[in-house]
């Protein structure tokens, strides 16, 4: 069984990076399609040192059983003529934001497997989170490959199609509202004396060590919440003031406004 993948920005090399680390798929079975990287010094590292690199979609998908595209939604368009006459017996597997497999499917026959995967950027330290969606023609062994290969950087989580741009607002660009957060508390920290390197250490793993007890402990994240939210202590006073400021409505609006956009993109 050979895979392609059609792009090598940083999602698709934790992509490559988690199934050679998996050994779910041999590195010599692995041809990757970049222009970029197609005459570079990208094979230097002992990782990537057997894979196939070349600026040739075309030559990618003529040799693969299964397609990973990993590319932005903006260019997706430009890949799937590129591809289309090549690909039409292949696994299709896509993780361009927005992009609906009916869009995706007017390259193909009306029975091509088609993939729609929304994985998030932690999936560069193995922490990430993807949601799939499958056509309906996709079989259970393909199935299961595909699970295991994000599960190789993570965890997944398997949707219907109406979900997805829903997904892209919350887990898609989640981390960056998380990042902002745990920026805005090690400011704080700063603030209050701390040294940037103490307070960003602090903040980071107290986010971290919160999303642990969140997915651990079974417990609704209001009930964790309460057990450190003492009467008249140091937590209700923030959490007052979070409250006063419209924390969970920013967030809220912050997660609709990014769905709205991958509706936009997949139009």
């Amino acid at each position: 069984m050979k895979l392609a993948i059609i792009g090598l920005g940083n999602m698709g090399q934790a992509i490559l990076s988690g199934i050679l680390k998996a050994e779910i798929i041999k590195a010599k079975n692995i041809i990757a399609a970049d222009k970029k990287f197609a005459d570079s010094n990208f094979k230097d590292t002992d990782e990537f040192s057997e894979i196939t690199i070349t600026a040739d979609n075309q030559k990618a998908v003529k040799e693969a059983d299964y397609i990973i595209l990993a590319v932005k939604p903006q260019i997706i368009h430009f890949v799937m003529e590129d591809i289309k006459d090549f690909a039409q017996s292949k696994v299709i597997i896509s993780i361009a934001a927005g992009v609906k497999i009916k869009t995706l499917s007017q390259y193909f026959t009306a029975d091509t497997k088609i993939i729609r995967v929304m994985p998030n950027t932690p999936v560069l330290v193995a922490e990430g989170m993807s949601a799939l969606y499958y056509s309906p023609s996709v079989e259970a062994d393909e199935k299961a490959l595909v699970e295991k290969i994000f599960n190789s950087f993570g965890e997944t989580i398997e949707v219907e199609e109406s979900d997805m741009d829903a997904v892209t607002g919350l887990s898609g660009s989640g981390p960056a509202f998380v990042y902002i957060f745990i920026e805005a508390l090690a400011d704080a920290g700063v603030l209050k004396g701390l040294t940037r390197e103490k307070a960003l250490k602090l903040a980071a793993q107290t986010v971290k060590g919160g999303a642990e007890m969140v997915l651990s402990s079974g417990n609704h994240p209001a009930e964790l919440k309460d057990m450190v939210t003492s009467p008249a202590g140091t937590t209700i006073a923030g959490v007052a003031e979070l409250e006063q400021n419209s924390f969970r409505s920013a967030v809220i609006r912050a997660v609709k406004t990014a769905a709205e956009r991958s509706e936009e993109l997949g139009k």
